[in-house]
């Protein structure tokens, strides 16, 4: 068994690792963009279920607890298959660490502020603050990461989206401000860290499981630091929820669920942008918001809380629209550059197959194409 072990760990040595840049590259193009989107989409609308189970059900408010074991679950693994050499992924340096410091301080704040929120917030309110997270990062973008400002219809429909969640808040009949406040300052954070994501992967070239390895070993002391502080450590081993049936299976689940939205949320920046990642959530309204009207207490129906989160669905409809409409277009001024140049789509791709200098051309032309799109 010994020596089968040893010839086993000698041929996985011999692999050549996988280049985390190459993997980032697989998700490029509009299809398998849509396949990223999707993924962060089912990702996220199952985190907020599995996170309102233990935080209330299971009576488990130790938010930095949680985040803690998800930053270890992400290093213990990360770390183990880059010593294995299955990836290629460069050790954690303090350089690289404080490069993406304010990326990981905007994480750990969001990730901290959700789960709190969430505790005295019913899941289809939580859901409408949240949508608040596109208007900033509308700004962002343009601030930031220097993109040019959007249409004027696809502003409209990012502020439709945030009108309707004031609209849907004066209709929650179990108004908590506290809730509130930190469901608000979350959005804040969601929308700092998104964007400094998208930025880190188009300035520096960083892929994608790069930044979320930094990103645990970074926000890992601040989330023990911070859960010993608060006592969590002691209550958790006086309290009488991890004994319950069904707890460890829950917690497990959410322990790896975190790890895998949080790199779907990153990937989605860096393959999608910052503003479509937000913009996520309000795809998954619809589900979400009917769902967690018949789940964990729900909510009251009310008509202003129904006509927000209509505006909330109207505005994501209209914002899907245009970018798609301003995609198409797009597309069309290219192929009409590429005609007018003489070439055609058989000879380009001819070209794109044979010929390293056109394809090194075509490359300089998509990325003069990405400093001009905003999502």
């Amino acid at each position: 068994m010994k020596s089968l072990c040893s010839c086993f760990y000698r041929h996985l040595v011999k692999l050549r690792p996988v280049n985390t840049m190459v993997l980032e590259k697989f998700f490029d193009g509009p299809g398998n963009a849509l396949c990223v989107a999707s993924f962060y989409f089912t990702c996220s609308i199952s985190m907020n279920f599995l996170n309102k189970a233990v935080v209330s059900s299971y009576n488990f408010n130790y938010p930095f607890f949680i985040m803690a074991c998800q930053m270890v679950a992400t290093v213990v693994f990360l770390d183990l298959i880059r010593v294995l050499k299955i990836v290629k992924l460069p050790a954690y340096s303090l350089k690289e660490g404080v490069e993406f410091l304010p990326c990981s301080l905007s994480f750990a704040l969001h990730s901290t502020l959700s789960l709190i929120a969430l505790h005295g917030m019913n899941i289809p309110m939580y859901g409408a603050i949240k949508r608040c997270t596109p208007l900033v990062n509308l700004i962002l973008s343009v601030l930031v990461l220097k993109k040019p400002f959007p249409s004027a219809l696809l502003t409209s429909s990012v502020g439709l989206i945030t009108l309707g969640v004031f609209v849907a808040s004066l209709g929650d009949l179990q108004f908590e401000a506290h809730a509130y406040t930190m469901g608000t300052l979350s959005v804040f954070a969601q929308a700092g860290y998104l964007t400094l994501v998208q930025k880190s992967s188009e300035v520096h070239h960083r892929s994608t499981i790069e930044m979320l390895h930094v990103n645990s070993f970074n926000t890992l002391p601040i989330f023990l630091t911070v859960s010993m502080v608060l006592g969590e450590p002691a209550e958790i081993g006086q309290s009488v929820s991890i004994a319950e049936p069904g707890f460890a299976w829950v917690f497990s689940l959410l322990i790896f669920s975190g790890c895998i939205l949080t790199w779907a949320q990153f990937l989605c920046a860096a393959v999608c942008s910052a503003l479509t990642t937000s913009m996520i959530s309000v795809a998954k309204s619809v589900i979400q918001t009917v769902l967690g009207f018949f789940t964990f207490g729900g909510v009251q129906f009310h008509p202003l809380n129904i006509t927000g989160l209509v505006m909330n669905i109207l505005g994501g409809v209209i914002y899907t629209y245009v970018k798609q409409f301003e995609k198409n277009k797009q597309n069309a001024r290219r192929s009409t550059k590429l005609i007018e140049n003489g070439i055609g789509v058989p000879e380009l791709s001819h070209r794109k197959n044979s010929n390293t200098g056109n394809a090194k051309h075509s490359l300089i032309s998509f990325e003069e194409d990405e400093k001009n799109r905003t999502v």
